[in-house]
This record gives C-alpha cells, sequence and structure tokens, in this order.
C-alpha cells in the first residue's frame, strides 16, 4: 500500500461532507453510496428534511487500498443521528463486512443522538455501534476522525473504534457542558467559560491526557493517520485487553457503587460469582444485575468488564453460553469528573466486551426490567441479538425538560403516547427494538 502526499494541503474542519471525503481519497477513486433517504420524522418540528439525513457514505481509496467511508454533516441538526442516518452507517458496517475493504473511515461530527426521533434513533445508533464492533472483529480496521464537535452518543461511536484522532478546536464527551452545568450548578463546569469547558472537552486537552490523537487540520495529515492507524492497529481481542489494563489505570481508587434490587425470578437459584454482585451464574446462563435508580459510573463499567472478562470470555467448556444482560439503571454519570475520565470510552469498552463474547459465540440476551437510560442502554442491553423487556419497562431517550428544550413541543402526554417520544416500551418495540414483551422475568419466559 503506497500513499502520496503530493496534494496541496486543504482544511477538513470547515468543509461539506462530501469534500472532506474528497480530501482523504485518492484523486478520482470515490464512489458515492446512494443517499439514506429524508427523515420522516423531522417535519412536525417544522425542520426542512435533508435527503441525505445529514450522513454520506462513499467508497473510495487511499493509498491505492479499496476503504468504506462515511462523513457527518454538522450543519444538519448538528450532525444528529437520526433513524435514516443511523440506518445508512448499519449498511454501510454491512457492507464492509462482505467486501471486506482495507478500512472503514469514519470522519464525524455530530450532537449524538438526534432527540427529535428518540426511540427509532436510538436504536438506529445502538445498532451502529454494534456493527463498528462487529466489523473490527472480523478483522476490518474501523479508524475515526472527529472533524466537529462529538457528544452524546456519537462519542462512544467514536470511541469504539481501532483509533480515534480529533481536530483542532473540536470537542468530544458523553455528556455536555450545558448538561453538566444544569444538572450541577456552574460551580460544577461553567459552560459559557471557554477555558473551563476546554480543559475539559477540548480535542487539546484530551489528547494531552492521552486519551485521542491530535492531528492538523490538513488533508495530508489526516491521510497519513488514516493510512497508519490501519495499518498498525492489532487484533480485537488483544485490543480489548489492552483498552481494559489501560483503562484500569485511569480509575484506580474510585469507588464502586452496588445498588440493592428487587427479587427478579431469573436470579432464582443463581449465585454471585464475584464479590460485588455484578455477575450471577445459574445452569442455564450468567447474568448481570441491574442497577435501579442509580447512575452507572466510569468504575462501575470497568468492574462489571472485568468480571466478564473473568468469568464469561475465559469460561471452560461446560460453562453457560449465554450471558443475559439485565438492564435497569438511571443512566450514565453526569459529572465533571465522569467527563475528565473520558466516559465515552469507558461505555465504548463496555460494548466492545460484549462484542468479543459475541464473537466467541456466546448468545447475548437483554432483559429490560425497569429503566433503560440513554447511552447507559444502548451500550449495553441494546448490543444483545435479542431484547426482552417487562410491561412496565421504560426507555428514556431524554428527560421530560429536553424534549421541551429540544422539540419545542411540550412533554404533556407525548411522554406516554408519543412513538417516538413515549417512554414506555412498547414504543420501542413497535420500532422493531424489543423482541417481545413477557408477563415476568423468569429464564421460562425468557425461553432459556
Amino acid at each position: 500500500m503506497n500513499i502520496s502526499f503530493s496534494a496541496p494541503p486543504s482544511s477538513l474542519r470547515n468543509a461539506s461532507p462530501r469534500a472532506r471525503i474528497a480530501a482523504v481519497a485518492d484523486p478520482d477513486s470515490v464512489e458515492w453510496f446512494p443517499p439514506a433517504g429524508a427523515s420522516p420524522h423531522v417535519a412536525r418540528y417544522g425542520v426542512s428534511p435533508q435527503e441525505d439525513d445529514g450522513i454520506v457514505v462513499a467508497r473510495m481509496r487511499l493509498g491505492g487500498a479499496a476503504m468504506l467511508v462515511a462523513a457527518q454533516d454538522e450543519k444538519y441538526l448538528a450532525g444528529t443521528v437520526g433513524e435514516r442516518h443511523g440506518i445508512a452507517l448499519q449498511a454501510m458496517l454491512a457492507e464492509a463486512r462482505r467486501e471486506r475493504p482495507a478500512a472503514i473511515v469514519l470522519l464525524l461530527a455530530s450532537g449524538g443522538v438526534r432527540l427529535h426521533e428518540a426511540n427509532a434513533a436510538e436504536l438506529a445508533l445502538g445498532r451502529a455501534l454494534a456493527g463498528v464492533l462487529d466489523a473490527r472483529a472480523d478483522g476490518i480496521p474501523v479508524v475515526a476522525v472527529g472533524v466537529g464537535n462529538l457528544f452524546g452518543g456519537t462519542s462512544v461511536l467514536a470511541c469504539a473504534a481501532d483509533r480515534l484522532a480529533m481536530l483542532p478546536g473540536t470537542r468530544i464527551g458523553l455528556s455536555g457542558p450545558k448538561v453538566i452545568e444544569s444538572v450541577h450548578g456552574k460551580w460544577e463546569l461553567d459552560a459559557d467559560e471557554e477555558r473551563d469547558v476546554e480543559a475539559v472537552f477540548g480535542a487539546k486537552a484530551r489528547s494531552a491526557m492521552g486519551f485521542v490523537d491530535l492531528l492538523a487540520d490538513a488533508s495530508d495529515a489526516v491521510r497519513g493517520w488514516v493510512y497508519r492507524a490501519a495499518r498498525d492497529r492489532a487484533d480485537f481481542a488483544t485490543s480489548v485487553g489492552a483498552t481494559h489494563a489501560l483503562l484500569r489505570t485511569r480509575i484506580a481508587g474510585d469507588p464502586t457503587h452496588a445498588a440493592p434490587f428487587d427479587t427478579l425470578a431469573c436470579f432464582d437459584g443463581a449465585a454471585p460469582v464475584d464479590n460485588g454482585g455484578r455477575l450471577w451464574r445459574r445452569d442455564e446462563c450468567w447474568l448481570t444485575r441491574p442497577n435501579p435508580r442509580t447512575t452507572v459510573g466510569p468504575a462501575d463499567v470497568h468492574a462489571l468488564d472485568d468480571v466478564l472478562l473473568k468469568h464469561v470470555a475465559s469460561a471452560q467448556p461446560g460453562t453457560p453460553d449465554v450471558l443475559l444482560l439485565v438492564e435497569d439503571s438511571a443512566g450514565h454519570v453526569v459529572s465533571r469528573a465522569a467527563e475528565m475520565r473520558f466516559q465515552s470510552q469507558f461505555l465504548a469498552h463496555h460494548a466492545a466486551v460484549l462484542g468479543l463474547l459475541r464473537a466467541q459465540g456466546r448468545r447475548l440476551v437483554g432483559l429490560l426490567t425497569g429503566v433503560g437510560h440513554s447511552a447507559a442502554f444502548f451500550s449495553n442491553a441494546m448490543q444483545a441479538s435479542t431484547l426482552y423487556a417487562l410491561s412496565n419497562a421504560r426507555v428514556v431517550a431524554m428527560e421530560p425538560a429536553s424534549i421541551v428544550r429540544i422539540t419545542g413541543l411540550p412533554a404533556g402526554t407525548l411522554i406516554e403516547d408519543d412513538p417516538l417520544l413515549g417512554q414506555p416500551v412498547r414504543h420501542l418495540m413497535a420500532q422493531g427494538g424489543v423482541a417481545a414483551i413477557v408477563p415476568d422475568a423468569s429464564i421460562a419466559s425468557l425461553g432459556l
């Protein structure tokens, strides 16, 4: 694979998605995929649909090697991932597993899940996250460049790549500055203070802490980095192990939390396999514990991954080949401290651990017993091949106050009855995200 740097440098930060792809690709090598299709959901908010739904996908060559590439458009609804946008990502990742290109390249600039399409969008992004990890497990390098700001679920998607780089002036994090300020006040983080925000989320600060690579905003710099990152990737299992060890150093000494949970029938006859009771075992399956009414922080996620890698990924023949992910939490921790530890990477790593188990032939089954909340949900139980739910379960893609702020609509009955914004699990089931609503949490109801 030979790579030429003869083209004059050009900025990607201010370019359109198509121009970004053209700047990275060899001359005259781009073959565009059909547009994702206009969103059928945004017109009711007074938003004009865009035919590509904020994402452009193409085949290209870089240094003569065939690659698939996707570029997001932050000028359309902040690059947020809507249903059509997410499905286009999924389709590209599935095509990559058929074509086996030299790499998948993600040029990302997004505010995360498109809250106007809450349930459908969260499902689409969760499946795209699984697609990234399945491609990596198949031996296809996935490299990501933050060409714009990356927040929410897209920051998790970015961290799920083999390697991640950011352009100068960009920012990345799970909970944005205004979200942290709204929860804790300006004493925690002043969203109007640029230096404070940059110190937490800025690409330069993230690079200084060793979380991402910092690239010059020039096509040659990006081309060279993509080439080297794809060439030098480790195999998936090795990468998961190395990331796990790296994250351990980041949360050394941080406390973990294990909230008590109500008795669930699936735990009848099960016994915990670790002191924290995060992983349980019975003859039919392994089970992870729910965390009702409790937020999940980086140390909690890492502690669960510890036991999954120790007991499930390394299990001997004769042990269960089913992992039941029991979901119920108040979502991820929203705090400056969690963002300083780069919480997005912990959730991405957790999804990667689940991807490793999937690649090993383990069957992942999700059971939503209470609340499935935002990124904590789509990086966990939504990564299962089959998801079941109890009838009173709820999916919180966004809180009522955010519905009012983002959509301009009063929350009112939308929280209960709207197909996209409604929280009762029947709405996610209607979107195809839940296989069945079961009468109880027994192993028999789950067919295990």
